[in-house]
């Protein structure tokens, strides 16, 4: 017994002292280095990449293990010269029975300081998509050399890797044609990939920050599985917290004429099956973010903002089933279809019971009087050529319950809208305003920083006063119902450019009608009252029956050749011009009623008219017949003491 336990440690004692001899003299007598090419033409035929590695070698302390350094994956042809990859070194550890076995199983590998450079190329592809989708369909329609066991997944042919750990690495985002300042870099990523069982996905855990102080944290959590005909199937969730959004605005396919995001997000995307139609659901928190669209719209940051979305990927292009934006006090919501993403044109529905346009758009497009229709225009950003993208297009229909502008609200709103190149277009749109109803179409011109607008509007049965309110025209009103047809041109996005730009015509009726507080008229009226009552007519001016005409508008100017008042008495027309920027009057007017016909001439503004009567053929009557009586200095003396009394 004695003897047996002896032998027994002594030749446990000699496996140790091989053990021991083995460690250290090991990594000195295997020379990695005649595996080289071996290693990196299986390597480059599993990823159709060239691969080359730095030093080699072995270690068999904590088990057998090895380490390469300085490895380089070439880039995929026509996205440049840059590695897709490169890392600093790559260390694996090999569980020994397998080995014994003929398989090789990695029980843990690390990749130090890797860099990935991903590019979006000109036809909308990433310079990856190749691993996903083009060389797994060809190694799944080859036949396997072997057929395969239980508990056995060929992975670059004998290779089993359990746990992949990523440290300290950093990824490019990069679209050529932008600016340097515009390509994303994510540093500090470390990913954790585990495949515990051969025959099943593996699990990838990995963490990102945004380059940038500050710049927000980004975390995933997916199961992916390599998948068959469809490519790869992911299910997990992709978050990022208080991330920049500015970091990303280039990559986004809104081209330089879409939004403008600055500040930071938050936001989730849980995704499942295969990634060519997954499902996908998430959520955007732009509370912290400032977004801009052109002059118009502001929110600044510390103000509620939420985007919410679920819906699949098609092909190259995404359907959104449902998308809700909630702004303020109110929600947009609807669906979206975005047929390919190289060529992003959106096809949509949007809906809301409320929104006030008046709390969206930015304080300055109010002050300036913005028009609702030129509320898209955007200005080149600074820095960002326009040349090479065009950006995306859209076609849809917006319906909204209450619409509030310039403290007047629409109902029953629904839009037609296209949008192409930088034009957007508006092919019907119907709403009720001021108890009437509208019919509309137009098109705005957003490619210049000042934007050309054209519009064709008819309005039917409309009451005045809440339009002219709304317009602010002064310290009167007009109450009567309204009948309108218009065509106009005009460029700028303040009103005093709309006016000063506007060409056009169209008519107009009132009907049923009062006028309060309207100078030009009462002025009038204090001019032909006395006339009137010396003939016994007695007649309120500022009261009608009906007012109709026809009207240009040219550069600030409208003018009308046939503007008439109806009233039971009698018909007042006027012809003459109108200036829409300094209200500067200058009409001639016949009023006739009953035997009189009065002619008169009005000029000066509408805050101060002067109305000088036109006495015409009676004057020269008069003026004639004190001649007669009053020969000489006596007579031409009572003509001017006459022309006074009228001269106003």
């Amino acid at each position: 017994m004695t003897r047996a336990v002896k032998w027994m440690g002594t030749g446990i004692g000699g496996l140790l002292l091989l053990a021991v001899l083995a460690v250290v003299l090991l990594p000195a007598l295997v020379n990695l280095e005649r595996y080289r090419t071996l290693l990196t033409q299986r390597v480059g035929r599993a990823l159709g990449r060239d691969v080359t590695l730095g030093a080699l070698r072995v270690s068999v302390w904590r088990g057998v293990g090895a380490e390469a350094r300085s490895i380089r994956v070439g880039q995929a042809p026509g996205f440049g010269a840059e590695p897709l990859l490169s890392a600093e070194a790559l260390r694996v550890r090999v569980e020994l029975l397998p080995l014994l076995r003929g398989q090789v199983k990695v029980a843990s590998a690390v990749l130090e300081r890797p860099r990935v450079r991903l590019v979006r190329g000109g036809d909308g592809r990433w310079n990856v998509e190749d691993l996903f989708q083009g060389r797994a369909t060809q190694n799944a329609a080859r036949p396997p050399a072997e057929p395969a066991r239980p508990g056995k997944a060929s992975l670059l042919g004998g290779l089993l890797l359990t746990e992949l750990v990523v440290r300290n690495g950093e990824i490019d985002l990069v679209e050529p044609g932008w600016p340097a300042a515009a390509m994303v870099a994510l540093v500090d990523v470390g990913a954790t990939v585990r495949h515990d069982q051969p025959s099943e996905p593996f699990d990838v855990r990995w963490h990102a920050r945004l380059a940038g102080g500050g710049s927000g944290q980004l975390d995933a959590a997916l199961r992916i599985a390599p998948g068959g005909k469809e490519g790869p199937t992911a299910d997990g969730t992709v978050s990022f917290t208080e991330a920049e959004v500015r970091a990303w605005q280039a990559l986004l396919p809104s081209g330089a004429d879409g939004p403008m995001f600055d500040g930071p997000a938050s936001g989730e995307l849980r995704l499942a099956g295969p990634l060519a139609r997954a499902a996908f659901v998430g959520s955007l928190d732009l509370r912290s973010t400032t977004v801009r669209v052109g002059p118009a719209f502001r929110k600044p940051a510390d103000e509620d903002a939420r985007v919410a979305f679920e819906g699949r990927r098609e092909g190259g292009g995404l359907r959104l089933t449902h998308f809700a934006i909630t702004f303020r006090d109110a929600t947009l919501t609807g669906t979206a279809h975005l047929a390919d993403m190289r060529a992003p044109h959106v096809v949509f529905t949007a809906a809301s019971p409320r929104l006030d346009l008046d709390r969206w758009l930015a304080p300055a497009a109010k002050r300036a009087r913005l028009w609702p229709s030129a509320a898209w225009a955007a200005a080149p950003s600074p820095g960002v050529s326009r040349s090479g993208a065009t950006g995306p297009s859209a076609q849809g229909k917006v319906s909204l319950g209450e619409l509030t502008c310039r403290g007047m609200t629409w109902s029953a709103v629904e839009a037609d809208v296209e949008y192409q190149g930088g034009v957007l277009r508006l092919p019907e749109v119907r709403a009720k305003v001021a108890e009437g109803r509208l019919q509309a179409h137009g098109e705005a011109d957003l490619r210049q920083s000042v934007p050309k607008v054209s519009l064709t509007a008819r309005l039917d049965k409309a009451a005045t006063e809440p339009l002219l309110k709304a317009l602010a025209v002064g310290p009167w009103t007009l109450r009567s119902g309204l009948d309108f047809e218009g065509q106009f041109q005009f460029a700028g996005v303040a009103l005093p450019d709309i006016l000063g730009s506007a060409v056009g015509h169209g008519r107009l009726e009132l009907r049923s009608g009062r006028m309060i507080g309207y100078r030009p008229l009462d002025r009038l009226g204090e001019m032909v009252a006395p006339i009137l009552a010396a003939q016994g007519i007695r007649v309120r001016l500022d009261e009608f029956d009906q007012v109709r005409g026809h009207y240009t508008v040219e550069k600030g100017i409208a003018r009308t050749t046939d503007l008439t008042l109806t009233k039971p008495e009698g018909t007042i027309a006027a012809a003459g011009t109108l200036g829409l920027l300094d209200s500067a009057l200058d009409f001639d007017v016949v009023a006739k009623f009953g035997r009189s016909t009065i002619e008169a001439k009005v000029t000066g503004t509408t805050a101060q008219p002067v109305v000088v009567p036109k006495l015409g053929k009676t004057q020269q009557k008069i003026e004639r017949e004190i001649d007669k009586v009053l020969p000489g200095e006596t007579g031409r003396t009572l003509k001017e003491i006459f022309r006074g009394l009228f001269g106003r």
